[in-house]
């Protein structure tokens, strides 16, 4: 994790120097979650999206492609109430921090003045992120991932999820600039390489063996449908084969430096004139 972090400033560190201008600001907008405690219903995401924010850097070398630094603090959150599997009764909300640097590729530019365009343009990247899965109990939060729901740490069972880990961020984008400011509207998905970003995963698990390693909390949070009974021996799956996602949509306003974005706005591209 040392090393990707050090390869990100290293590569932040090098588009500076290469940039022609560079632009820093912020953005706000909401994250939403799919996965094992969603049904995919939109409606479901939406009632369950929650705000989120950030900081970024971008570098542009020509008009055809920037590099980005960002990062961004939200939260995702889940519970089968809300998704029509009340017996099942799992929920979480965790936290998420992620660092990512960012490619944006332009396509084309849609001319408004000598000195304000519009850039469609689609993006990709790798990042790192942090997570920390919880569930309220008697009115208090417990930190699922050191309970083992699914019998981490348990001979024969997975070893504990890590709550730092890689993505792939993408999605696609529309900005606005100016000789001033640029201002973006965008939407994205992060892949992820866990299961856990809910604290559900795949694996077959025996709640007696759960409830004698792990704890009666464990066992109970891992299967609420048992009503908190001791120790049943019972396998059973929490959820299904598909990963866990979390997206992002949301608003940038970041203000521009370096005379080099007047070179860039001028360049011939393939534009279209209003």
């Amino acid at each position: 994790m040392q090393k990707l972090l050090l390869t990100l400033f290293a590569l932040v560190f090098y588009c500076s120097l290469s940039a022609q201008f560079m632009d820093i600001g912020f953005n706000f907008g909401a994250t939403f979650y799919s996965g094992d405690v969603s049904n995919g219903d939109i409606r479901q995401m939406i009632q369950e999206m929650r705000p989120a924010g950030g900081l970024m850097v971008r570098f542009s070398s020509n008009n055809r492609f920037s590099t980005r630094f960002n990062v961004n603090y939200g939260s995702v959150q889940g519970d089968d109430t809300r998704s029509g599997r009340e017996r099942r009764n799992l929920a979480f909300q965790t936290d998420i921090i992620e660092a990512n640097l960012i490619g944006e590729w332009h396509a084309i530019r849609i001319r408004h003045t000598q000195h304000s365009f519009t850039f469609p343009y689609v993006f990709g990247g790798v990042g790192i992120y942090h997570f920390n899965p919880k569930r309220q109990v008697d009115g208090r939060w417990v930190e699922l991932q050191p309970l083992g729901t699914e019998g981490q740490g348990i001979r024969g069972y997975e070893d504990p999820y890590e709550l730092t880990q890689f993505q792939l961020p993408f999605g696609a984008g529309i900005k606005f600039i100016t000789r001033n400011f640029t201002f973006c509207i965008e939407a994205g998905g992060r892949y992820l390489f866990t299961d856990y970003l809910d604290d559900v995963g795949s694996a077959t698990v025996n709640h007696r063996d759960i409830y004698l390693n792990n704890g009666a909390l464990a066992a109970q949070l891992s299967n609420p449908s048992l009503g908190g009974e001791a120790g049943v021996n019972k396998d059973y799956r929490r959820g299904g084969e598909s990963k866990d996602w979390f997206y992002m949509m949301n608003i940038s306003v970041s203000y521009n430096f370096g005379e080099g974005l007047h070179r860039m706005l001028t360049d011939p591209v393939p534009c279209v004139g209003w």
